[in-house]
């Protein structure tokens, strides 16, 4: 029969090394495992980190404690430095299994640490097998203590050497499964490092963008955590999962990644000449120049020189307004028409027009700064994140985190780009992606094309948006009551971690950033 349930324990052991993500939970059921294979009183686990050891579980059957460490108590039972010490001894030693009838009869090493912890407790440490745990290529990751091998009248007894194999093959196997962890968590660590090097790289092209990044992976955060807390509470039946978060931060981190494919002048076009403006203001001034010479030369007549030279004065007055206001009326698009058509014609036979083409495109926007041509051109950011991001490999962990950041424009109703996509084709994730990126635009604060709106106007825009079935009216509703309680706070807040962030990159870096201004997303 003991037979018979010892292979149970062994057979559930091994199934939860397989199966068990969390590696202090794991490492419990190891320590415990082999507390009771070897009838062992209790156990300790020492973690190696930064070359030394850290206290990491303790358990004891007659004193009913099982517990991990906290922070504080890891560091005050952290193991000694030198050799004396019997945990530090076999992290030093892993050659030698220690097997101690008696603690306090072997005068090898230090052991004023048990002793307080015996005195505290009123306890006996006598019998001790500290054994290390090795990795295939013999590292040491840490190191087991069980101790008090109990005989069936619950004596302490030294423990049987039969009992050194089993504790060996079972810290092999710990140490095996920290070794596939360790890689595990340095993958995860090398990938969350490149998406913050993607983002660096996205805000050293447009100062604003990455701020927009960390916003929206921000709301995200605080929207699926707030999701959650109703769920909790029975107000809702939707949960986010802990992966379903990653997943989301992550995407929230990278559906900005295809504006680094984007031509910068269309990137940092904040006003709708852009660049052009001083060249068209030069322009037209050299234009009314050449124009007085000739009419002082007699090549060009007053009465006409007077007409030109006031519908460019009027013009110059205004070219301001027209290159950086939020709207333009049919009032100013009928000037603009009417400067257009003109041109100079010098007498050596050189036309210049007063505005080109593309000139007089750029000054047709009526809302924005942007020209058809190169809203396009931004609106493809879209498909260029979808395909660097189809060139990152990532595992199973993360394999939404391309379709949620690849559709964050795309609309319930169709309406979106890049694909039109809509309705059940659109998951939770990237409707809560998509309502907080529109959120954040709103808001921000440093886009010179435009006002930053409060937070009413911000969620009428929200509200009317899903009210034309663009956006989940689930979602809009649960972002309004949270940002109604929480914005002012939370926005505070991440403008100081913005200010200490910049504080320490100049520094560093000094100020790397360009000044120029960022496009409308």
């Amino acid at each position: 029969m003991q037979i018979t349930e010892d292979i149970d324990r062994l057979l559930d052991l091994g199934y939860s090394i397989a199966t068990e993500s969390n590696y202090v939970t794991l490492f419990d059921m190891i320590l415990d495992s082999c507390v009771r294979f070897t009838n062992a009183d209790g156990g300790k686990l020492y973690i190696a980190s930064e070359g030394k050891l850290k206290h990491l579980l303790d358990i004891n059957l007659t004193l009913d404690a099982d517990r991990k460490m906290s922070s504080s108590q890891a560091d005050k039972m952290a193991a000694g430095d030198e050799d004396t010490d019997i945990f530090t001894y076999c992290y030093h030693h892993p050659e030698d299994m220690l097997n101690i009838p008696d603690l306090y009869e072997d005068k090898r090493f230090d052991i004023t640490q048990i002793k307080e912890y015996d005195k505290e407790h009123k306890y006996l440490t006598q019998s001790a097998l500290v054994a290390p745990i090795l990795e295939p290529g013999q590292q040491v990751l840490g190191v087991m203590m069980l101790y008090n091998c109990m005989d069936v009248g619950r004596n302490i007894i030294p423990f049987n050497t039969d009992y050194e194999r089993m504790v060996q093959s079972l810290t092999a196997q710990m140490a095996n499964t920290l070794t596939s962890m360790n890689l595990i968590q340095d993958q995860e660590e090398l990938l969350g490092s490149f998406v913050e090097a993607l983002t660096t790289g996205i805000d050293a092209r447009t100062p604003y963008n990455a701020k927009h990044t960390k916003h929206v992976a921000r709301y995200c955060k605080e929207i699926t955590d707030y999701i959650n807390a109703l769920h909790t509470k029975g107000n809702i039946n939707v949960f986010i999962s802990p992966n379903e978060q990653e997943q989301l931060h992550m995407a929230a981190m990278l559906h900005d990644i295809g504006k680094m494919i984007t031509p910068r002048e269309v990137l940092n076009k904040a006003t709708r000449l852009g660049e052009g403006y001083s060249d068209l203001k030069n322009k037209l001034e050299k234009i009314r120049l050449r124009m007085k010479i000739d009419m002082l030369e007699h090549k060009m007549q007053v009465e006409l020189w007077q007409e030109e030279d006031e519908i460019l004065e009027k013009f110059l007055g205004q070219l301001d307004t027209f290159n950086t206001s939020g709207f333009l009326d049919e009032k100013q698009i009928a000037f603009i028409d009417e400067v257009a058509k003109k041109q100079y014609e010098g007498l050596d036979g050189e036309v210049i027009p007063y505005l080109t083409e593309e000139e007089n495109q750029s000054l047709h926007i009526r809302k924005g700064t942007l020209t058809d041509e190169e809203r396009k051109t931004v609106n493809r950011h879209v498909s260029y994140t979808a395909q660097m991001l189809s060139k990152i490999n990532f595992y199973d962990k993360y394999d939404k985190v391309m379709e949620i950041a690849s559709n964050h424009h795309e609309y319930l109703d169709g309406s979106g780009y890049p694909r039109g996509l809509k309705d059940d084709q659109l998951d939770i994730l990237t409707r809560i992606l998509t309502v907080c990126d529109i959120f954040d635009s709103l808001t921000a604060d440093d886009r010179p094309y435009k006002k930053k709106m409060n937070l009413e106007q911000a969620l009428r825009v929200l509200k009317e948006m899903a009210n034309e079935g663009k956006l989940d009216d689930g979602i809009v509703v649960i972002v309004a009551n949270y940002m109604h309680e929480h914005f002012d706070s939370l926005f505070a807040e991440m403008k100081e971690e913005e200010r200490i962030e910049r504080e320490e990159q100049e520094k560093v870096f000094g100020d790397y950033h360009t000044d120029a201004p960022a496009v409308e997303n």
